[in-house]
């Protein structure tokens, strides 16, 4: 049985349940949950292709530029790095908040199964 450590809230530790069993089915080789004000609420890094220091920087820097497309009006951000990994930047409203999944998928897999069951749980969790 898998123990929790005090510091993790429960809604955290099922949160990073569901990302660590896409990333052991490679669907991401890291992924990380941001509030929109810069607070990590779950991350599960276990290939450490890009960093959380990364990511959230980036996130941030995208975030900028879509709100100067309108406010949070995009959904996600997708770029491709050299080794043909996606870097994908979704972003999800909840009653709880706005949220920005920053993730790593490698290229043979697909991942968007996998980013709306996450979403779906952020949903259920933060309303």
């Amino acid at each position: 049985m898998k123990t929790v450590p005090e510091s993790v809230s429960p809604v955290q530790a099922d949160i990073e349940t569901v990302m660590a069993e896409y990333c052991r089915e490679q669907r991401w080789e890291s992924i990380y949950i941001f509030s929109v004000d810069g607070l990590k609420i779950a991350g599960w890094n276990p290939a450490g292709s890009y960093t959380e220091e990364v990511l959230l920087e980036f996130a941030f820097t995208l975030i900028h530029g879509a709100k100067l497309l309108g406010g949070m009006a995009v959904k996600e951000i997708i770029l491709r790095d050299s080794h043909r990994r996606q870097l994908v930047f979704h972003y999800v409203r909840a009653s709880g908040g706005s949220f920005i999944i920053a993730a790593v998928a490698p290229g043979k897999k697909g991942f968007r199964r996998a980013m709306a069951k996450l979403e779906k749980q952020i949903y259920a969790l933060y309303t």
